[in-house]
């Protein structure tokens, strides 16, 4: 794939400017929050490169992969005590589903997909193969004199989840950044850009404090000379 030119990436990090509708304290934290969203939302930076990683509704970016495992999990424990016949009690769907659920991540792992519906597809299967497996985790701690197999189970979900991050390595949210021209030339980097622009809002709100302490010691200082 060739590599891009400066022009063809879509980047929020190169200005720094900020916006607040009001200069008030409330309008502020609303405005940090914005800024800040990204990191734990879309938990990717919100440029071109890495469009594949997240969902942008309105101003805010989600993050793919997390969105649809939670949102299996979730769904998957409301099936869990709606339907509990199947969801629950059926030991061979919370047995085979962790399988079909795990086996496709680690396929998503080492092929690498790079179309966003298709990763959001499976991660959401995923996420329901975790679903099942917590379920399964639940089921054994109420089978008498095996509540062992069931921290068993969960040791191997924790041993699984911690290789699963070694794995992708821990800057893996930022990869795309190492080879961007932008951030190569030292244009774009989110984190700065990101700490610079909320220090603005916090010195735009200062100054407003400092108007309205100044406000007050002039009506204070009027009120001493009349009297």
């Amino acid at each position: 794939m060739p590599e891009k030119s400066p022009e063809q990436i879509k980047t929020p990090y190169l200005s720094e400017e900020v916006y607040l509708k009001k200069r008030t304290p409330f309008h502020a934290q609303v405005a940090i929050f914005k800024l800040r969203a990204w990191k734990f939302l879309a938990h990717h930076p919100m440029c071109s490169e890495y469009e594949d990683h997240f969902f942008r509704i309105g101003e805010f970016g989600f993050c793919i992969g997390c969105s649809m495992i939670y949102s299996a999990i979730f769904i998957y424990a409301v099936l869990f005590f709606t339907v509990p016949t199947i969801f629950r009690y059926n030991y061979w769907v919370t047995a085979s589903l962790p399988f079909a659920g795990f086996g496709l991540a680690i396929i998503h792992r080492l092929i690498g997909l790079k179309n966003k519906w298709t990763k959001a597809f499976s991660r959401f299967v995923s996420g329901f193969g975790i679903g099942a497996y917590l379920a399964l985790i639940i089921q054994t701690f109420f089978i008498p004199h095996r509540w062992w197999l069931g921290l068993i189970l969960f040791a191997l979900l924790f041993l699984g989840n911690q290789l699963y991050g070694i794995s992708r390595g821990r800057n893996a949210n930022r990869e795309k950044c190492r080879t961007c021209p932008l951030h190569l030339n030292n244009s774009c980097d989110p984190e700065r850009n990101t700490n610079i622009r909320v220090r603005k809002v916090y010195a735009i709100v200062e100054e407003e404090l400092e108007k309205a302490r100044q406000q007050v010691a002039q009506k204070r200082n009027k009120k001493e000379n009349k009297t």
